[in-house]
C-alpha cells in the first residue's frame, strides 16, 4: 500500500475498512479500523513496506501472526488476521480504548513508584505466558504496552519481531527493533530467547521511574553500542524515592549477560510484587530520610529536657517509681515474664516445635480429566528456599470451574513425619487451596482420603496441619479467585 493510498479519511484493507491513525513510529503504523463483516472496533497494524517483497518473508510472518493469535491472556492484546494488501502485511488486533506506555510517558513523565511497578509486574505476566507458548516477543518497550481507559495494562505485537528479524533490512546505522530498549545480546547478533524480553522489560521500568530511557546518544547505533558496553545511571541518583531493593530488581533484569538476568519473567513478576513499596523505611532506605527522621527525634528530645517546671524532682521519683512498678507487675504477669522465671522461654519452645522437614521432590497433581502435567520443570522452585522463584498452574481464563475439580502439586518428604504446619509463599492473592496428607503420593484425589485443612491464601499464609502423620502432602488449588493462574514462590513444612 503506497503513502499515496493512505491519505483518504476512509480506506478499505481486504475486509477492515481504516477510519483514523492512531500511531506512526517503529516498524508500523497503527489504524483505527472495523470489521465490515463482524461489525466490530479493530486496530490495524500496517507494516513498513520494507518488511515485504519475498515470498519466503510473507509466509514467515503469516506463520508468526498465526502463532500469536494462540495466546489468550488477560494481558496480552488478541490478534484477529493477518494479510496482505497490495504487497504490504498487515495485522488486525484487538481496539484497546486507552493509550501506549510511550503516550503516558510523554504526557505524564516519570510515573508513581507503585503504578510503574504494577505495570511493570503485569507485563511480565504477559511475557511468561507467551514464553511458555514458546514465543519470544523481541521488541518490549512502552510502544508495544497499552494502558486501557479501565487501567488494564496489555502486551501488543507478539510474533511480528521475530518475524523481521529473519528478514534482511540491514543498511548503515540500522538496529532491528527499538535501539533504546534492545539487548546486549540482540547488539552482538547472539541468540534472543526469554531472558532478552526480560532486559527489555527491565528498561521499560527504568525509564517509567526515572522519566527516560538508561541511554540516550545521536544515532541507534550509538545507543546500542551502550547497550552492550556502558552501565546505567544508578536509579536512585536520579530518584533517591525509590527503594533500593526495586533498584536492585531493575538492574537485575538489565544485566549484561542472560545468565545474570531472571531467569523467567515470573521470577521477575514476583521480586517486583515482594518490593515493600508503602512499608516504613528500613536500614537499606534511611539514606533519603535521615534528616526528616533525624530532626523529629531532636524536636522531640528537646521537649523531654525541658519539662515545666511544676515537675519537681520529687514529683519526678514518684512517676518513675509507678511507672517501673507497673512495668514489673505487667512483666511478672506476661507469659514472658513467666518463662524466664521459671527458665524457659516461649521462642524455644517455637523453636523446637518448628523443626523444618525436608521436601526431596515436588509432583505436579493434575488428574483426569486433567493431562497429569502442570508445569513440570518449575516444580523444584517450590522448595528451594527462593521465594523469588515461582512454580505456576496453567492459564485458566475462564477459571477451573466446568474445566476440573482442581490443580495442584504434591511435596514428597524424605521420610514420615508428623506434621505441624505448612507456610504457602504465594504473589497470587485470594485463590483456595485444600491440603491432603497421605503416607505417599497418590494418583487419584479419592485416594488421598479427606482434607486435612481449607482455606484462602493471601500472600504468605500458614496452615496447621493438626499434627497429621505422613510422607506426602497435596496442596489442591480448588479456586483461582479472580485469577487465571496461581503462583508459589515456596512451600515450607515444619514439624
Amino acid at each position: 500500500m503506497s503513502d499515496a493510498r493512505i491519505v483518504a479519511e476512509t480506506i478499505l484493507v481486504g475486509r477492515y475498512r481504516l477510519a483514523r491513525l492512531i500511531e506512526r513510529g517503529g516498524m508500523a503504523e497503527v489504524w483505527e479500523g472495523r470489521d465490515e463483516i463482524l461489525d466490530r472496533p479493530v486496530a490495524i497494524k500496517i507494516l513498513d513496506p520494507r518488511l515485504a517483497g519475498d515470498h519466503q518473508f510473507e509466509e514467515r510472518f503469516r506463520l508468526e501472526a498465526v502463532s500469536a493469535a494462540r495466546l489468550a491472556h488477560p494481558n496480552v492484546v488478541s490478534t484477529f488476521d493477518t494479510g496482505l494488501d497490495d504487497g504490504v502485511a498487515f495485522i488486525v488486533m484487538e481496539l484497546v480504548a486507552g493509550r501506549t506506555l510511550r503516550q503516558v510517558l510523554r504526557d505524564e513523565g516519570p510515573l508513581p513508584i507503585p503504578k510503574a511497578v504494577a505495570i511493570a509486574a503485569a507485563v511480565a505476566d504477559a511475557l511468561h505466558y507467551a514464553h511458555q507458548a514458546g514465543i519470544v516477543h523481541r521488541d518490549v518497550k512502552p510502544g508495544n504496552i497499552l494502558i486501557g481507559q479501565d487501567g488494564r495494562v496489555k502486551v501488543a505485537d507478539f510474533g511480528i519481531a521475530k518475524a523481521a528479524s529473519d528478514h534482511d533490512l540491514t543498511h548503515t546505522g540500522a538496529v532491528l527493533g527499538t535501539a533504546k530498549y534492545v539487548a546486549p545480546e540482540q547488539v552482538s547478533g547472539g541468540a534472543l530467547d526469554r531472558r532478552s524480553d526480560i532486559y527489555g522489560l527491565g528498561v521499560v521500568l527504568y525509564e517509567m521511574l526515572a522519566g527516560r530511557p538508561p541511554f540516550t546518544g545521536d544515532t541507534d547505533v550509538a545507543v546500542a553500542y551502550q547497550h552492550a558496553n556502558a552501565e546505567p545511571p544508578r536509579l536512585r541518583q536520579l530518584r533517591p524515592e525509590i527503594p533500593r531493593r526495586l533498584e536492585s530488581v531493575v538492574l537485575k533484569a538489565m544485566a549484561k549477560s542472560p545468565d545474570q538476568r531472571f531467569a523467567t519473567a515470573a521470577d521477575l513478576r514476583t521480586a517486583l510484587l515482594s518490593v515493600p513499596l508503602a512499608a516504613a523505611p528500613d536500614e537499606d532506605d534511611t539514606d533519603a530520610t535521615t534528616a526528616m527522621y533525624v530532626h523529629d527525634a531532636t524536636s522531640y528530645a528537646s521537649q523531654i529536657r525541658a519539662p515545666r517546671s511544676w515537675i519537681t524532682p520529687a514529683a519526678l521519683a514518684v512517676i518513675v517509681a509507678v511507672v517501673l512498678g507497673t512495668v514489673a507487675f505487667l512483666f511478672w504477669k506476661s507469659q514472658t515474664g513467666k518463662d524466664l522465671l521459671s527458665g524457659s522461654s516461649s521462642s524455644n519452645k517455637a523453636a523446637t516445635s518448628s523443626a523444618p522437614i525436608a521436601v526431596t521432590r515436588a509432583l505436579a497433581f493434575d488428574p483426569a480429566p486433567g493431562d497429569g502435567h502442570e508445569h513440570d520443570s518449575d516444580l523444584p522452585k517450590i522448595f528451594d528456599r527462593d521465594p523469588a522463584t515461582v512454580w505456576s498452574t496453567e492459564h485458566y481464563d475462564s477459571g477451573l470451574t466446568g474445566l476440573k475439580q482442581g490443580v495442584g502439586f504434591i511435596l514428597v518428604l524424605n521420610a514420615s513425619h508428623r506434621l505441624g504446619h505448612l507456610q504457602l509463599v504465594s504473589p497470587t492473592r485470594g485463590w483456595t487451596a485444600s491440603i491432603y496428607v497421605a503416607p505417599n503420593p497418590k494418583g487419584a484425589l479419592a485416594q488421598w482420603g479427606s482434607s486435612v485443612v481449607s482455606g484462602t491464601v493471601n500472600g504468605t499464609t500458614t496452615f496447621d496441619l493438626h499434627g497429621r502423620t505422613g510422607g506426602a502432602v497435596l496442596v489442591w488449588i480448588t479456586n483461582l479467585g479472580s485469577n487465571a493462574s496461581v503462583e508459589v514462590g515456596e512451600a515450607q513444612l515444619t514439624a
